[in-house]
């Protein structure tokens, strides 16, 4: 359930991205779940692919998926290493130390992320920064009578410079290897 519930908060990730449209768009709680600006509609600088990388590859397939299950014995070890793909350095630290002391069973209700403003991709291509407002809210599973459980982590139209790094991929064919966008800070 959960999974198939990532899976169609990640379809309208990308779906947002190529619509700019995202409004009309929502996964039942009245409100999109992402929303970006006309930043992310250029191809020529690579800001298409960096904002889907941060919202669907990084947010929807790596972080809460790890928020999720990443103290669970069995779908924790995937979780990290998956989120260890997609955060490096220290984005990554940052992430694994937030939930060192969380219980193994949490609820992340689906974060709503906005990108602002323009998105900065360096001369050689390299690193890109987005401008979001973010809002997350992570609590222990509901307790008797479905009493909510208590808040771990909670952020509310907190706006954040993400900061990514294009790292080359295991993906190579006749001298060229695609890449990936990874998230290497956020503040």
């Amino acid at each position: 359930m959960t999974m198939m519930r990532l899976a169609r908060v990640a379809c309208v990730a990308a779906v947002c991205l190529g619509l700019q449209a995202c409004a009309s768009l929502g996964t039942g709680s009245g409100t999109p779940p992402v929303s970006v600006s006309r930043g992310c509609a250029h191809f020529q600088r690579h800001q298409y692919e960096v904002c889907y990388a941060y919202l669907v590859n990084d947010t929807f397939l790596a972080r809460v998926p790890y928020y999720q299950a990443g103290r669970d014995p069995t779908l924790g070890p995937p979780a990290l290493t998956r989120l260890k793909s997609r955060f490096y350095g220290p984005a990554r630290r940052s992430i694994i130390r937030q939930t060192k002391g969380w219980p193994r069973h949490v609820e992340v209700s689906v974060p709503r992320i906005r990108i602002i403003g323009r998105v900065a991709v360096s001369a050689n291509l390299a690193t890109a920064t987005l401008h979001t407002v973010e809002t997350w809210l992570v609590r222990t599973a509901a307790g008797a009578k479905g009493k909510p459980g208590k808040v771990l982590f909670t952020e509310k139209n907190k706006h954040l410079v993400i900061t990514l790094h294009r790292t080359p991929t295991m993906l190579c064919v006749a001298g060229h290897c695609l890449h990936k966008w990874v998230v290497v800070r956020i503040r």
